[in-house]
């Protein structure tokens, strides 16, 4: 049965099961400095990429797999409004910052090397 069950989750594997290290993705640190829980897509080249939610006056590192690419974070407030940051460009292995202010129109990402 164990030897069955593997061999069903082998066809089902994700990126970070094959091998995608730090490396090959683009770490994106947030700062949410706003009391409210918040929604983070990342709007890339591909389209929409989910990265998570993050609670009110919190911190977390989101992974972004993928290549080169222009991205700019949604911020879609719970039960609010929604705000777009300015892009910036990304290659694998680079870090991202983005501060989420009080005042999410004011919230701004950044690129570390």
């Amino acid at each position: 049965l164990l030897v069955m069950a593997l061999s069903a989750c082998g066809g089902r594997s994700s990126s970070r099961l094959r091998g995608v290290g730090e490396a090959d993705a683009i770490q994106i640190y947030v700062d949410n400095q706003n009391f409210s829980d918040m929604t983070l897509p990342a709007l890339t080249i591909r389209g929409p990429q989910p990265l998570g939610r993050i609670g009110g006056s919190s911190q977390r590192t989101f992974t972004l797999d993928g290549g080169l690419d222009e991205i700019r974070i949604r911020i879609e407030v719970l039960a609010g409004d929604e705000y777009e940051t300015n892009p910036v460009n990304a290659a694998p292995g680079d870090r991202l910052e983005l501060t989420i202010e009080r005042n999410p129109r004011n919230t701004f990402l950044t690129r570390r090397r």
